[in-house]
């Protein structure tokens, strides 16, 4: 499975906390647009749960109670809308979205978004799951 064509409209937008359209997006607006413009699936903001990026604790907490709106799926089984959930500072708090071919799309502060492979040493490690949208 090789990588969506689409995926390159969303390659070097840049980073904006709270982001949530293409002028500035954070990891959570990079996946929530994509999620709406590809596969026409509404997810919620959540920009009232977190004060940044950065807020260590307060994703962390935060991430384990939504992951109940998610389907776990096992590497491997993965497809493209799919999204990645990955430890940043030893908390579950970065997102990217499974595009193919083990890339996916993300966006970081200080990095705009770009495609990256997601079983790299710098990622899979990180991996805490792969989860689909389910409602």
């Amino acid at each position: 499975m090789s990588v969506p064509p689409w995926a390159a409209r969303y390659i070097g937008l840049p980073f904006l906390e709270h982001g949530r359209d293409i002028y500035g997006l954070d990891c959570w607006g990079l996946v929530r647009l994509v999620l709406k413009e590809e596969f026409d699936i509404d997810v919620p903001s959540y920009t009232e749960n977190y004060s940044s990026t950065l807020a260590q604790e307060e994703i962390g907490d935060f991430v384990p109670n939504v992951a109940k709106d998610w389907q776990d799926i096992p590497l491997g089984e993965e497809k493209p809308g799919d999204v990645l959930v990955m430890r940043m500072r030893g908390q579950p708090m970065h997102v990217g979205m499974i595009l193919g071919n083990r890339r996916m799309l993300h966006i970081e502060q200080g990095i705009n978004s770009a495609i990256e492979p997601y079983r790299s040493s710098r990622w899979i490690n990180r991996l805490v799951g792969v989860y689909r949208y389910s409602q």
